[in-house]
């Protein structure tokens, strides 16, 4: 019977050690190589957060120019375009690297696809700015004109913080996207109080509106904080105590306390809540810059210490590769040191003659695994945290889809159904996601 077994040998083209030190050398690189890539992604994001602030202002500019039925902030408006125009360039141009060739590799189709919805955003904005000259729409439409582009540009930024695979640099980005969305819906907050203040009047659906705004920076800061360096947080605390946030507390309750029929606020007034929400906005930006600048920092960080690394491995492979002890590894190795050996491989008897080459092999397999674990585990923290902001945007869009709701009236049934049941938000998200799946999207 054993004469007809099969050679029990192998034959290939490089021995298996050699192998496995290909193998873990190009394990290394491909971090290296995603962090770089991780890179080009947070510098993009810079150039869409300058962006964003820039249409940011145009939009509560324009808000305020037609709820004063174009008597005031016609000057600021212009300078805002032109100024977002400006930013815009910039932008198109920093996006016309990523269709280099090895650009558009396949990890990176839903961020280019993103991408193509930002520009199909921007394209319609000379149209939405036309329809703002003529005043055909209502502060409000005008706001949500605005706040869609605004939006497919904050979907990009979202897309490379679900990229991400360092969790350093993930926790970095969880931390500027959230300020970012909370930013935002600070900007959307000024262009509502901007119409009511400017047309004398909130009805319940600018009240409702302001609210909803009010309740979701809340949460978005409050995730901010969860991911952010102690410097962004201290910052954070310090702008809550400045005398502009007062100021915006105070103009916050005259607008939402404001019951149907009573006598309007002074139209004057938008401009003093433009100032100061402004003024607070702008000093939201200087906590951004400091975000990204600590993005950057950590991402430019991990790829030197990669870098370092991988060529750490490197070597140590090709000592191993020149040394004379480059027997074949027992099978044994790969469970564990035997009996009668310690945690070298040598010591006592050593009555299986296990190499001392072949362990140390092992050694940096089994430290690159227990690495790429404890990264994953590290990771789940940040994607949770991307997960349910994505889950609950998902829920609102069905809503808005399926039940003919508009996103204020959207949210305002998830975060009732939420209190009422004592559940988290993200987790009643989930439950009319599931639901709308498990019925077709028939809700």
């Amino acid at each position: 019977m054993s004469q007809n077994l099969p050679p029990n040998t192998l034959s290939p083209s490089v021995s298996y050690e050699e192998a496995i030190g290909d193998f873990l050398v190009a394990s290394r690189k491909c971090e290296v190589v995603s962090l770089e890539r991780l890179l080009e992604a947070v510098q993009l994001v810079g150039r869409i957060r300058a962006l964003v602030h820039q249409l940011q202002r145009e939009r509560g500019a324009s808000s305020l120019w037609i709820g004063s039925a174009g008597q005031r902030y016609a000057e600021e408006l212009g300078q805002y375009r032109t100024e977002s125009d400006t930013t815009a360039a910039a932008f198109r141009e920093h996006l016309d690297g990523w269709l280099q060739p090895g650009a558009c590799a396949h990890a990176r189709s839903r961020l280019l696809g993103r991408m193509a919805l930002a520009l199909h955003g921007l394209s319609g904005l000379p149209s939405l700015r036309e329809e703002v000259n003529e005043r055909t729409l209502s502060p409000m439409e005008a706001m949500r004109g605005f706040s869609e582009l605004i939006r497919s540009l904050l979907a990009v930024v979202f897309e490379a913080a679900d990229s991400a695979t360092d969790p350093e640099v993930s926790g970095a980005l969880v931390a500027l996207l959230n300020f970012m969305q909370g930013k935002e819906l600070a900007g959307q907050e000024r262009a509502i109080g901007a119409a009511g203040f400017g047309q004398g009047v909130f009805d319940g659906e600018l009240r409702q509106a302001l609210l909803h705004r009010i309740d979701a920076q809340e949460r978005s800061f409050r995730i901010f904080s969860e991911f952010a360096p102690e410097s962004a947080c201290g910052a954070w605390r310090q702008l809550q105590g400045a005398s502009f946030a007062a100021e915006v507390e105070r103009l916050r309750r005259q607008a939402c306390t404001q019951a149907d029929g009573q006598p309007a606020p002074a139209p004057a007034r938008a401009e003093a809540w433009f100032a100061c929400t402004t003024a607070r906005i702008d000093a939201m930006k200087e906590i951004e810059d400091r975000l990204e600048m600590h993005l950057n920092e950590c991402c430019s960080a991990r790829i030197v210490a990669d870098r370092a690394d991988l060529g750490a491995v490197r070597d140590r492979i090709a000592q191993l590769a020149e040394s004379e002890l480059r027997d074949s590894v027992p099978y044994a190795v790969f469970f564990g040191a035997p009996e009668g050996l310690d945690s070298d491989g040598v010591g006592g008897d050593n009555p299986l003659n296990v190499p001392i080459v072949g362990h140390s092999v092992m050694d940096l397999v089994q430290r690159q695994a227990s690495r790429l674990q404890s990264v994953e585990d590290e990771l789940q923290a940040a994607r949770q945290a991307l997960a349910e902001r994505k889950t609950i945007e998902r829920a609102k869009a069905l809503l808005i889809q399926h039940r003919g709701l508009t996103e204020d009236q959207a949210y305002k049934l998830l975060r009732q159904t939420a209190m009422n049941q004592n559940r988290r938000l993200a987790e009643v998200a989930e439950a009319t996601v599931a639901m709308s799946d498990l019925l077709g999207k028939g809700l």
